[in-house]
């Protein structure tokens, strides 16, 4: 029992660890960045939108017709 106990402990220290360490050190962006992503993803939502929109008018004029 001891050395299942042993393992698990030895899995979450030196498989876990790391992996913990290196999601939060990941995550570390400059304010330049961030800045950058952030217009990325507005100009992908509004181009989302519009998409979507044509959409939706498109198969209202269909229904129409």
């Amino acid at each position: 029992m001891l050395d299942i106990i042993s393992m698990i402990a030895f899995l979450g220290i030196f498989i876990g660890l790391p992996i913990l360490l290196i999601l939060i050190g990941g995550s570390n962006k400059t304010e330049e960045e961030q800045r950058l992503e952030d217009e990325e993803q507005m100009k992908y939502l509004k181009e989302y939108q519009e998409k979507k929109l044509n959409k939706k008018s498109g198969f209202r004029r269909e229904n129409e017709k």
